[in-house]
């Protein structure tokens, strides 16, 4: 293993012994104080270089497309810092190797530490604190105004003292002091702007089980305790129907027998509900906002869909641990998905196996839903520089630009490519242009002549 020292000498790690080990590892430090400065003084150029021209868009947050009408709280850094171009995000991003989110992040914290914590930055300069640590100060204190975060680097520094204690101590005071309607005691009861449904599909080594996910809510008292007293309910059928799985389980379970009946209900039906209980006042006005949701057509529902690629023998044999790729969810067992069929089959739809050497063409700008999904299952994710975003919810872009007044045959896979609405919206508006060489690669070119390879492992810088 052989390193290079700060006198350009290299040098073999196995060779060096304890004395010099820790020199070594001194040294390394300091030089990553170093190379976190560099970070954030190159990135805080680029905003100085990409400002905002003429009432021109700037870089934000958000993904709409509208981005002239964008409010102030969705530029990259907090109040009292200047407005970067739009793009200029999406470009630095190629150039340093990082995700869009990764670049913005960079960005926003570099643009608050030169103009709202002048004070910590100067820190960082003299290596004193690391900028690890001063991009996450930055990031805490983003919220608050401009007088906030100048009273609070100025408190900061009083002491000369930044460990985390110090540090979350300020922050308390600035926001008690200049955001007093930040202040809430967290053990205290929820309200109503606390309200919501998520969804969490997380696989890999730090997520869930395969095929299991998280859905947490926090809602009305009234609702919520008569739709756990249904899935009890439902838990209860299924116990009585020979499931020997726990209470839990069949519990979670009871919520896609819920969602199968469902569908199948009538709402135009509760028109003719007769609330005979004057005292349900509660369950009437429920009643009433599900009348009015009625009026508006459903939209439909997607089911049960997966795009399986295993063999037939995994399939259909005995092992258990056989995978198979369930869409958004990620890697399943084939057990799970067994089971999947069996509790939902009334609700799937088998569609044919997508052949991805098919080839055929459309005379109109959208794609059939075939060649959308062989698209799609070709590229799993948004084919931009570094970009991982899943192509399940990605547009399709023509590569060649489609031409209402042009040829026939402009609507073909080998046409298309997923790109995430930021991105197309960047290969759109904001000079980049690309080609998809024979070999199923993607070729990016910026309007400075910079050139990357976009391939199935990875992306590649093209000198």
């Amino acid at each position: 293993m052989i390193e290079i020292d700060a006198t350009h000498t290299p040098y073999e790690v196995t060779d060096l012994d304890a004395g010099c080990l820790l020199a070594v590892i001194s040294e390394s430090h300091e030089s990553s104080l170093v190379l976190a400065r560099r970070q954030l003084r190159l990135a805080h150029q680029w905003c100085v270089v990409n400002p905002v021209i003429d009432g021109g868009a700037a870089a934000s947050w958000s993904d709409d497309p509208a981005l002239a009408s964008l409010e102030l709280d969705d530029v990259l850094g907090g109040a009292g810092t200047p407005a970067v171009a739009a793009f200029a995000a999406e470009e630095f991003a190629v150039a340093a190797n990082l995700t869009r989110q990764g670049a913005m992040s960079l960005l926003a914290d570099t643009l608050d530490l030169h103009h709202r914590l002048p004070r910590l930055w100067a820190k960082v300069e003299l290596l004193e604190v690391p900028g690890w640590k001063a991009r996450r100060v930055a990031e805490l204190t983003r919220k608050l105004s401009a007088e906030a975060a100048a009273w609070f680097d100025t408190q900061l520094g009083v002491g000369e003292r930044y460990g985390w204690p110090t540090i979350e101590r300020t922050l308390a005071m600035a926001v008690t002091k200049f955001h007093p309607e930040l202040i809430r005691d967290k053990t205290g009861p929820l309200s109503k702007a606390d309200w919501d449904v998520t969804l969490t599909h997380k696989h890999g080594p730090e997520g869930t089980a395969s095929g299991t996910s998280t859905l947490d809510v926090v809602g009305d008292s009234l609702d919520l305790a008569r739709f756990h007293d249904l899935v009890c309910e439902e838990a209860e059928k299924l116990r009585r129907a020979g499931d020997v799985d726990t209470l839990g389980q069949r519990k979670a379970k009871a919520l896609g027998s819920i969602a199968e009946a469902q569908d199948t209900l009538d709402f135009e039906g509760l028109d003719k509900l007769d609330h005979r209980d004057s005292g349900d006042r509660a369950c009437r006005d429920h009643s009433r906002d599900y009348d009015r949701g009625s009026r508006q057509a459903r939209p439909p529902r997607r089911g049960l869909r997966v795009f399986v690629h295993t063999t037939l023998t995994d399939l259909f044999g005995t092992d258990d641990l056989a995978i198979a790729d369930a869409d958004k969810l990620g890697p399943v067992l084939v057990e799970q998905l067994t089971d999947w069929l069996q509790r939902h089959g009334s609700i799937a739809t088998i569609t044919p196996v997508i052949d991805l050497n098919r080839t055929g063409f459309v005379d109109r700008h959208d794609p059939p839903a075939w060649m959308a999904d062989q698209v799609r299952q070709r590229d799993p994710h948004c084919v931009f520089p570094h970009c991982t975003r899943s192509s399940a919810d990605a547009d399709l872009d023509h590569i060649t630009a489609y031409d209402e007044t042009g040829p026939p045959g402009q609507t073909r896979p080998e046409n298309l490519a997923p790109l995430c609405r930021r991105h197309h919206l960047a290969k759109t508006h904001g000079r980049w242009r690309y080609q998809r060489t024979k070999d199923g690669n993607y070729l990016w070119t910026d309007h400075r002549g910079r050139a990357w390879l976009v391939t199935a492992v990875g992306t590649v810088l093209l000198d």
